[in-house]
């Protein structure tokens, strides 16, 4: 890609700096992007559902129109806690224009009730980053169940398509990061 693209990683409440540090080193790799990390923001209370004891990801999306600062910058936040967007009962992540958010809640493999595993946990958080990085830029799902742009359904899903993108996707990232996002 010929354009450069400005990603500002945004810790949504307390977030594993692991976690920030590899995001911080995966995502270049992928998208040719310069990836600065911003100073943690609360998670707003006004967001919290207490009868499903989860956040709607919508309302935590909208708050980050404030760090949109350029045609080809996007946003990226990163939370701990467990999200929903209606009509689904969870979301691993969620994205609009030039705007991105993802949850671990569900990414850790103790989650499922199985040993903890550092380098699935990790493969699982790149891989939903780049996807909804992906739609925050607009690319729609993909029906190749290899790309990243494909939906996950389950963690299955997410296990099953890795962080890369197809080759008809990765073209069309290609042309976006050419022409802007907005």
């Amino acid at each position: 890609m010929a354009t450069h693209i400005d990603i500002a990683l945004v810790p949504v409440g307390a977030v594993d700096p692991v976690v920030m540090g590899w995001l911080k080193g995966d995502l270049p790799g992928i998208l040719t992007a310069a990836v600065e990390e911003f100073p943690p923001v609360p998670l707003p209370p006004r967001h919290f559902h207490r009868e499903r004891n989860q956040y709607l990801a919508d309302g935590l999306l909208a708050d980050f129109a404030k760090f949109v600062t350029s045609p080809t910058a996007l946003v990226l936040g990163v939370t701990e806690a467990d999200l929903f967007s209606l009509p689904m009962n969870f979301v691993f992540g969620i994205a609009n224009r030039g705007r991105a958010l993802i949850s671990t809640f569900r990414l850790r493999p103790e989650f499922y009730g199985v040993p903890s595993n550092p380098e699935v946990y990790h493969l699982r958080v790149f891989t939903e980053a780049v996807h909804e990085l992906g739609h925050a830029m607009g690319l729609a799902h993909c029906e190749f169940p290899g790309c990243v742009m494909y939906f996950s359904n389950w963690i299955g899903d997410t296990d099953r398509k890795g962080p890369k993108f197809c080759f008809r996707c990765g073209k069309r990232i290609e042309r976006l990061a050419e022409v802007g996002w907005e």
